[in-house]
């Protein structure tokens, strides 16, 4: 009878960090979905659906809801919602980089959205400076935990950027 007790109480332990240790890295889900899909109104709510299930918040996990904002913002029609998507991205953006201005992932997903938005809009006021460190650190990009051709995209982006940066 204990054993039997023994071998359930050691399945029950094996399971649940097996549940742990596959739920531990959301990121690299995140990142594969925004990076290797094509966006559409459809898809675009269904990675704002996904973030939005996720407990953790970190800055990086803040960093990919905003550009699950900045998704539903360029699919979406209705002007209002438009903004109200656009002014949510830029607080995640900043609280994010705020948080932790280090993170190169999450420099890369402010410069990249913001540059991916008319610059009439007013929601590209941090390029210049997360070019400059970005294009100042791409040395560090190996330390991130990232898919090889993510990495790849990623330096091929920033190598090319052509934004004049201010000293």
């Amino acid at each position: 009878m204990a054993v039997k007790r023994l071998l359930l109480l050691l399945c029950l332990v094996i399971g649940l960090l097996n549940n742990a240790y596959t739920q531990h890295d959301p990121v690299s889900e995140l990142r594969k979905e925004l990076f290797y899909n094509d966006f559409d109104l459809e898809r675009s709510a269904a990675f704002y659906n996904k973030i939005a299930s996720i407990k953790l918040n970190t800055p990086t996990v803040i960093a990919y809801r905003a550009a699950a904002r900045a998704l539903m913002a360029k699919y979406t029609w209705n002007p209002v919602t438009k903004i109200n998507n656009l002014n949510s991205m830029e607080e995640l953006l900043n609280k994010a980089v705020n948080t932790d201005g280090s993170n190169l992932e999450v420099r890369f997903l402010r410069f990249y959205i913001e540059n991916s938005i008319p610059a009439y809009l007013g929601y590209s006021k941090n390029m210049n400076e997360d070019s400059h460190i970005l294009t100042q650190n791409l040395h560090r990009l190996k330390e991130l935990n990232i898919d090889q051709e993510i990495a790849n995209f990623i330096f091929r982006y920033i190598s090319n950027i052509n934004i004049e940066v201010s000293p």
